[in-house]
């Protein structure tokens, strides 16, 4: 291999930048998250044992889950398990964490990989229109962003549920599939309004950034130039989007935080088993254990997802590679 290539290769630096950056950002989550979820009043044995259990008996699920020792004790341990591919066991649910985040890191995958379709739909058809040449059509395009922007996601979930689900029955009203069915379009059914929930305020917000560039691709020399040299039209948009892609695509990685956020009451509004609700009902619990799981899982997720877009964006803009962005 040729190191010396590589390590010339401004690409790969970008990617290794961020591949450490990540790291570091999953050991800052684990520390907080490790003293944040300790922070929160209640007894753990007691909230998993109940109120008929004995001083004894919680006493000895304590020893058992090692909250007998000094935190700093307890974060080593609980890091080493984590660095050897252990998320622990769960006393509340007693099984391994790793079973039970399974299927609801798939549900949630699957729904915010649906939302970020549909919210990258919207912002390519509100952004091209935000940027026609007739007002009205800017002036509409400009108010549909302001209302999806400022409507909170658990809010636009309840309406959606009240008037398709319920009002008007098209959609169903919870869940991730059909028992008995589970075909894809069964899937995509039930998706469909949680995840249009959880896309409208990033495709809005993506939309904003997507008309900012076309707008000032417009007023610089580009497009005249490729007008006067004759291209044909859906030529001229391939070229617009080419430039103004990038800026819209790192706003999609930072709005997926927003939808992870929005995930955990959409999630529960909807009746999905997914990270969201697996958070909620941990924490109440006091389930030690699966709470840091879920969360730094959820941050990893956040970070890849913008090293994702850093890297789409290298691919896309040759400036980034050769370092002059």
């Amino acid at each position: 291999m040729d190191y010396k290539a590589i390590a010339q290769n401004r690409l790969m630096r970008l990617v290794a930048g961020r591949l450490a950056m990540t790291v570091i950002t999953a050991l800052f989550i684990a520390i907080v998250v490790f003293f944040a979820i300790r922070a929160i009043p209640g007894d753990p044995a007691l909230a998993i044992l109940g109120t008929d259990s004995t001083p004894e008996e919680r006493d000895r699920l304590r020893v058992v889950m090692g909250l007998d020792q000094p935190l700093p004790v307890q974060f080593a341990i609980w890091l080493g398990h984590l660095l050897s591919g252990d998320l622990g066991y769960s006393y509340s649910q007693g099984r391994p964490v790793a079973d039970i985040i399974g299927p609801a890191l798939q549900n949630t995958l699957l729904l915010g990989a649906t939302a970020s379709v549909i919210a990258v739909l919207l912002a390519l058809a509100m952004g091209n229109l935000a940027t026609s040449r007739w007002r009205g059509v800017r002036r509409g395009v400009d108010g549909i962003e302001a209302l999806f922007l400022s409507a909170p996601q658990y809010t636009v979930a309840l309406l959606l549920l009240i008037v398709f689900a319920v009002l008007v029955p098209i959609f169903p009203a919870g869940g991730v599939s059909t028992r008995g069915d589970g075909s894809p379009a069964d899937v995509l059914t039930h998706l469909a309004l949680p995840a249009l929930a959880l896309a409208l305020a990033p495709g809005a917000q993506m939309a904003r950034s997507l008309k900012t560039s076309i707008s000032t691709l417009s007023a610089s020399e580009l497009l005249p130039t490729l007008r006067a040299r004759g291209l044909a039209p859906w030529r001229i948009a391939v070229h617009t989007h080419h430039n103004a892609l990038p800026p819209m695509i790192t706003v999609l990685g930072i709005q997926v935080g927003t939808m992870l956020g929005g995930a955990l009451f959409v999630e529960q509004i909807f009746s999905i088993p997914g990270l969201g609700a697996l958070v909620v009902q941990s924490v109440g619990l006091r389930d030690y254990t699966l709470v840091q799981a879920v969360a730094l899982l959820i941050a990893v997720i956040f970070a890849v997802v913008l090293l994702l877009a850093d890297v789409v964006n290298a691919l896309l803009d040759p400036r980034i590679r050769k370092g002059r962005a």
